[in-house]
């Protein structure tokens, strides 16, 4: 029916669960899968009484509360799927006005969401952080002088230059060493301290497709390293498992 409006959350196999993916985006509907032979849809309905779509656009502060909600369940939804099968992950808003556009998109891109899929197997995606501490005195404390304190500020910067750049290159190798016991690996844009919270700099933003077999020994490869970093000023983070949203293709 026309005015059956679908939300899209993510592509995956057609024996996909459904039970106990939590909430949709307009409660009020189940998720659901939209099949085509071996693939489906995963989605579900929303109703446009109480689902204002351009309160996608986020506009005003009511429409980012709302936004966030949605954006919460959006994901939870990927990601509790993603623990049961492969999915290909949508961004949030993939809305069609029927069934059947739905179903007409899922065979547009049938061969590259068949590709992805078979691919991925069983792999997730881990998330791994590197900061560097750069606490350091402040110059003018103790200075007896306005050149001594320009002599304290020029050591200091360049003691910060220093230890950012010895930061770098333990960072590098750190890096190296994951990258070779993952599958996949990519880079993420470095955030900034307004983002994550932290006053460490963020010196690696990265994405990693691990097997679920291999994610332990992954994992406790991450803690000794991390162990060492910590004694060279590093901070190691790692999250996950994640949906594979940085491995995707545009489809």
């Amino acid at each position: 029916m026309a005015d059956e409006v679908y939300f899209l959350y993510a592509f995956t196999w057609s024996d996909c669960p459904v039970e106990g993916l939590g909430p949709a985006v307009d409660p009020r509907f189940p998720v659901e899968l939209v099949v085509s032979g071996r693939l489906a849809a995963l989605a579900s309905r929303v109703g446009l009484d109480q689902f204002d779509l351009s309160r996608l656009a986020g506009q005003n502060a009511a429409d980012v509360e709302w936004l966030s909600q949605v954006a919460y369940r959006h994901n939870a939804i990927i990601s509790r799927a993603a623990r049961l099968r492969p999915v290909l992950p949508l961004r949030i808003g993939a809305v069609f006005r029927s069934r059947a556009s739905l179903a007409s998109r899922l065979e547009h891109c049938r061969l590259a969401v068949t590709e992805f899929l078979t691919r991925l197997g069983d792999r997730q995606e881990w998330a791994a952080k590197i900061y560097l501490n750069q606490a350091h005195p402040v110059a003018s404390a103790s200075a007896r002088s306005g050149k001594d304190y320009l002599f304290r500020k020029r050591d200091q910067e360049q003691a910060r230059r220093t230890a950012q750049e010895q930061g770098l290159r333990e960072a590098a190798a750190l890096e190296a060493a994951l990258d070779n016991q993952a599958d996949r690996a990519c880079r993420v844009r470095n955030l900034p301290a307004s983002l994550t919270g932290r006053r460490e700099k963020m010196l690696l933003n990265a994405a990693y497709l691990v097997s679920r077999s291999a994610s332990e020994p992954w994992l406790k490869l991450a803690e000794r390293l991390g162990r060492a970093a910590a004694d060279k000023g590093l901070l190691l983070q790692v999250t996950g498992p994640w949906p594979p949203y940085h491995f995707c293709p545009e489809v």
